[in-house]
């Protein structure tokens, strides 16, 4: 039997009020905040009141792509740099490489989880507020 370790509701709770909190610090500048399972599939999602349309898609196309490939948005934004490929060469309008979506890992398999993207602000702002969901989990 295969089994396969995600992360769950309990868990994305956990790193989106880690995200929250930080982000109310300044609350005149709005973020969207997306937490996906492995898969790059939805568990929970949340905006700060004046946070757009735009800022819900791509904070959900963040993780969802930091979670499908197993890297952080800003390292494969360099990786694709470095080998001389664009972002239009992954074929897909669902992916992104606008930093601020990473990977959450389990602390001993490495294993990816899941994922957190956060926009709305800058990217290495949104980078940091999604780096900061991360680890608030103990996995």
């Amino acid at each position: 039997m295969y089994r396969t370790e995600t992360l769950g509701l309990e868990e994305a709770r956990t790193a989106m009020e880690a995200v929250i909190n930080k982000a109310l610090a300044e609350p005149a500048r709005p973020v969207a905040i997306a937490v996906v399972d492995k898969a790059g599939e939805l568990i929970c999602y949340a905006r700060m009141d004046g946070a757009n349309r735009f800022n819900q898609l791509m904070a959900i196309r963040k993780a969802s792509t930091a979670a499908q490939l197993g890297v952080d948005t800003k390292l494969l934004r360099q990786g694709l740099k470095a080998i001389d490929m664009s972002f239009t060469d992954m074929g897909s309008t669902e992916l992104t490489i606008v930093p601020g979506g990473v990977c959450v890992y389990h602390s001993g398999t490495k294993a990816v989880l899941g994922g957190i993207g956060v926009s709305g602000r800058p990217y290495h702002e949104d980078e940091d507020l999604a780096r900061s969901g991360a680890d608030t989990l103990a996995l």
